[in-house]
């Protein structure tokens, strides 16, 4: 695994209208806002929704120092022309003895169903593969987020498993999807 990218600034990645940038303090009200959206609901645990805008401080607080400390990499999504916040997307987890991390990502609902995700992804996918060289990188996906699974699956993910009551999501236990793509 290639861990030169720690060692200099932050990579953003140009994506033509959007761009993958690092998380900043200032993204927090734009997280707030999408993250307790009506249409988040069912697809989140209670830890992943903040609940105050301090809450929502803390997590991208917590995301952007994930580079900085030489853990992993999480980006923001952000729109090219006004710099605005519209998701997240990157890996919670870095394991460098393996070459393997697991992906996560959250979009706004604005931008559902046009392929922001998708573009996203696939440049995230990119640098781990040419920049990082990851061997494996895995997701774990609620069974009912098809969009989510669409994605994954058009990103050279496959379904490895089934998790039963993997995590609680609106007080309820939920069974997940594990996916994985392997180069």
């Amino acid at each position: 695994m290639n861990t030169q990218y720690f060692f200099g600034s932050f990579p953003a990645l140009d994506l033509g209208e959007l761009v993958l940038r690092e998380i900043l303090a200032t993204d927090a009200q734009d997280y707030f806002d999408y993250m307790n959206r009506n249409e988040m609901e069912g697809f989140l645990t209670k830890e992943n929704r903040p609940q105050t805008i301090e809450k929502a401080l803390e997590e991208v607080q917590y995301w952007g120092s994930l580079f900085p400390a030489k853990r992993s990499i999480y980006w923001a999504i952000a729109l090219k022309e006004t710099n605005q916040m519209i998701g997240t997307a990157g890996f919670n987890h870095i394991s460098f003895a393996n070459s393997r991390a697991e992906i996560s990502y959250d979009l706004n609902p604005d931008y559902w169903g046009k392929g922001v995700m998708l573009k996203s992804i696939k440049g995230i996918l990119h640098f781990a593969d040419f920049g990082l060289g990851l061997v494996r990188i895995q997701a774990t996906v609620i069974i009912d987020n098809e969009k989510s699974i669409k994605v994954l699956e058009r990103c050279g993910f496959e379904k490895e498993g089934f998790m039963k009551k993997y995590e609680v999501v609106e007080g309820e236990h939920k069974d997940y999807y594990m996916f994985g793509r392997v180069v």
